[in-house]
């Protein structure tokens, strides 16, 4: 599902990765009382790691910050893992006319 997404396909899936993880951490370690990590810590680091991602990641061609127009258009996370266009310009992405 994620090789042909248009996340993927523009060379965007490790600033998925990073953030994903940094939202797990954030979540999780305060947890565990031996990490170290404060509740409040843990809330900053999730929420600058959300934040991350609804920055980074954007459409090479059209400049829309994906994860934002999903915030507010829910239906539009489907396409960003499931299709390889973009869900606002429709430019297609696995035509390999793209050069990260």
């Amino acid at each position: 599902m994620f090789n042909r997404s248009v996340v993927t396909l523009t060379g965007q899936m490790w600033k998925m990765l990073v953030g994903v993880v940094l939202m797990l951490v954030g979540s999780v370690a305060p947890a565990f009382e031996s990490i170290g990590m404060s509740w409040t810590v843990g809330t900053i680091v999730a929420t600058i790691a959300y934040g991350f991602v609804i920055v980074a990641i954007t459409c090479p061609k059209c400049q829309q910050r994906w994860f934002l127009q999903a915030l507010v258009h829910a239906e539009q996370y489907g396409p960003l893992f499931k299709g390889s266009a973009c869900p606002v310009c429709s430019h297609d992405f696995s035509a390999g006319d793209y050069v990260r």
